[in-house]
Formats: structure tokens, C-alpha cells, sequence
């Protein structure tokens, strides 16, 4: 039987979407009191007790305060004797600090994900989380869902002959997910600097990008740094085309005038944030539904 749903106020996605893997999508009401703080309140609460539901929030943009609301909604929902709790995060927000770079630092990432457990929730699924191995931390089911076999499809619309690339070794496994899915030729680039002249470069470990189209895949796109480097360096190796199919698109500051300037003709999208950008260059995926597909 399909569970029921709950969005939280910080996800944009069609109902419609939902409708297709959700029984129902449970209202819940909230407001900020004046001194700042939160406050949350589930509707219609009887229909849901003994229920199995999943809670739908993304930590992006407003990180802090979609955080707090996700906690607490898990917390009201578990007052509510709901059967089975999911929760899933389309965007795991401070994903990036998944270990202790520093001495003093927190490992933020594992803070997030046990604070989920802790709070209530049965099962995490969190879509192409940037490190999947800090998902352990739950200490319960926690799914990371790759969603580059989705995107690069998309991609293929605007490319032939491609080459799909990652613009570093760790993002190859999400590269070599989406190319195996389509038999596709792919590699990751690797970075080395001149020791004389201090210039950065990048090269593909083995392929030949020369009259070729490239598809960049990647989980984040920040400051589009990473993805405009990589770019410039596989253009100025001959490539034809670059398009780039990123799970997650933050787009911060002038990330796009950046990514556009290097020569990316196409970004597709994951639809996994509060906020969608408005350019020609830039596509949505709907991946949602992979992550329903994945419930157990």
C-alpha cells in the first residue's frame, strides 16, 4: 500500500509527483513567533495514526531553519503513532564536512544524519549524498539514491558521440553508474600543476576528448569553479560540445556567468533544492521518484 506524505515547506516540487507514489498528502500548519523561534503542528492527525508516511524535506536554501523543521515534524509525527517514519532528503545539507579536516572541527555531516535518527526516523534516503559512507552514521537504513543514470539521459539529447567525465577521481563512481547504464565511454580528469609556472591543468586519465562531446557529472555545483576549470581544459583539449549534469545545482553567486563563460552549452539539474534557477542554459530532472522507487 502506498504510505502517506508530507512536504516540507522548504521542498518545491508538483503535487502531481506525489500524488503518483503517495496514498495522501498530509497538511501540517506552521509560524514563527516572534522571537525567532519555530513552530510546527500536523493536521488531520488521526488518518495518519498507524500509517506508514514519509516526510519529504530538502536542506537547501535555508539550511538552518529547514533543519529544525524537519526534526520537529519528525517529532510530531512520531507523537502521532505513526506506523513507519522514512524521511527523505533530497539535498543533505553540510554533507561536505564528512570528516574532521581540522583538529576542533565537527564532522557536521554525521551531526545531521544521527540528529534524523535520533529524532524518529525508521529509514533515511537521501539523494546523491556527497559522501555516501557518512549515510553509516544513522545506525538504521539509510539509502544513498544515484540519480546520474537520469541526468546524463537527459543530457544524451544534446550531445552525440559522447564522452562522459568526472572533473575528479571522487566523482567517478557516479560517472561510471550513469555510463555503464548506457554504455558510454567514461574517465575522470586529473589535475597536475607546473611546478615551474604554477599553471593548473587537467587531463583525462586515459581518453581522448579531441572531436568528441563531453558530458560532465558531478554531485554539486557551488561555486562552479570545479566544473569551469574542467571545462576549459577539455575545450582547449579539443572537445566539440560540454554539457554538465549535476545532482544538485546551489549555483552560488556568479556560478553561472562562470560556467556559461567556460563554454558549458547545456546544465542539467537535479529538481532536489528549495529554489530552481532561471536561465535557457539550465534543465530540471525530476528524480524524486527514483527515491520512492528504492523504499523498502
Amino acid at each position: 500500500m502506498k504510505p502517506y506524505c508530507i512536504i516540507g515547506q522548504n521542498y518545491r516540487v508538483d503535487e502531481e509527483v506525489i500524488k503518483e507514489y503517495c496514498l495522501d498528502i498530509v497538511s501540517y500548519t506552521q509560524k514563527m513567533f516572534p522571537d525567532g523561534e519555530k513552530y510546527v503542528r500536523i493536521l488531520d492527525t488521526e488518518k495518519i495514526t498507524g500509517k506508514d508516511i514519509v516526510l519529504i524535506n530538502t536542506l537547501y536554501p535555508r539550511q538552518n531553519d529547514s533543519f529544525i523543521e524537519t526534526l520537529f515534524l519528525i517529532d510530531a509525527l512520531r507523537r502521532t503513532f505513526v506506523r513507519k517514519l522514512v524521511v527523505i532528503i533530497p539535498y543533505l545539507a553540510y554533507s561536505r564536512q564528512d570528516k574532521q579536516f581540522l583538529p576542533g572541527e565537527p564532522v557536521s555531516a554525521e551531526v545531521i544524519i544521527k540528529s534524523i535518527r535520533e529524532a524518529g526516523a525508521d529509514q533515511l534516503v537521501v539523494i546523491d549524498a556527497h559522501n555516501p559512507q557518512s549515510l553509516k552514521s544513522f545506525n538504521g537504513c539509510a539509502i544513498n539514491v544515484l540519480v546520474s543514470d537520469i541526468l546524463v539521459k537527459k543530457a544524451l539529447e544534446y550531445v552525440e558521440n559522447p564522452i562522459i567525465l568526472a572533473p575528479d577521481k571522487g566523482a567517478l563512481k557516479r560517472v561510471e553508474y550513469a555510463a555503464v547504464k548506457h554504455g558510454l565511454e567514461y574517465d575522470y580528469l586529473i589535475k597536475s600543476r607546473d611546478r615551474i609556472t604554477g599553471e593548473v591543468s587537467m587531463t583525462p586519465k586515459e581518453l581522448n576528448v579531441h572531436g568528441r562531446d563531453v558530458v560532465i557529472v558531478d554531485d554539486i555545483i557551488s561555486t562552479g569553479g570545479t566544473i569551469a576549470l574542467a571545462t576549459k581544459h577539455v575545450k582547449k583539449q579539443g572537445a566539440r560540445k560540454v554539457v554538465v549534469a549535476a545532482s544538485h545545482g546551489l549555483m552560488i553567486g556568479n556560478a553561472l556567468e562562470k560556467i556559461k563563460g567556460a563554454g558549458v552549452e547545456k546544465i542539467i539539474l537535479g529538481n532536489t533544492l528549495g529554489i530552481k534557477h532561471s536561465d535557457n542554459i539550465i534543465e530540471y530532472v525530476e528524480v524524486l521518484g527514483k527515491a520512492f522507487e528504492l523504499l523498502s
